[in-house]
């Protein structure tokens, strides 16, 4: 399942970044979406905090508030997914205009391992999520806590890289 979910989303996303701007049916109008990237990093940096706030309550073993911390995060998450591909499909992809030497040393590394941790992370995300919700009783006796050790940091440095990535937009 998480498979096939997973090559939907890609499927989906690998058409919009191809289809061509005005022709792309999940285009929105262009002034509309320019808050897009602003509202995109806030809700990148509010699941920052829930994930830390989600593993710092597991860790104290208080279970609800882990899963509401960890559920918010995956809401938000699915709201910045859907937000990211309608701003992409609408204003298409950013161009880094700072110094070159920053953008070879600093933006192109962050960028190329935050594009590589968020695709590694969408499907460990949706199984963790998944298996949360389902065996919420036993998700320790799951695979749920050991996939979780690894989505957790990977989830958690995706999306502060995805951070200085717009930051870096932003300030060059």
């Amino acid at each position: 399942m998480t498979v096939i979910v997973t090559l939907i989303a890609y499927s989906v996303l690998g058409y919009v970044l191809t289809a061509g701007g005005d022709q792309n049916p999940l285009a929105i109008d262009k002034e509309a979406a320019l808050p897009l990237p602003h509202l995109i990093a806030a809700i990148n940096l509010v699941t920052v905090i829930l994930l830390q706030l989600g593993y710092l309550s597991v860790k104290s073993r208080r279970i609800t508030a882990h899963a509401v911390f960890m559920g918010s995060s995956f809401i938000l998450i699915a709201a910045f997914l859907v937000l990211y591909v309608v701003k992409v499909a609408t204003l298409g992809p950013e161009q880094y205009k700072g110094p070159e030497l920053i953008r070879f040393f600093v933006y192109l590394p962050a960028l190329i391992i935050h594009l590589g941790l968020s695709i590694a992370s969408v499907p460990l995300v949706f199984y963790n999520a998944l298996t949360g919700v389902v065996t919420r009783r036993a998700a320790g006796k799951t695979r749920h806590t050991r996939v979780g050790r690894l989505t957790y940091p990977a989830w958690t440095l995706s999306l502060i890289l995805g951070l200085l990535v717009y930051l870096m937009l932003r300030l060059a």
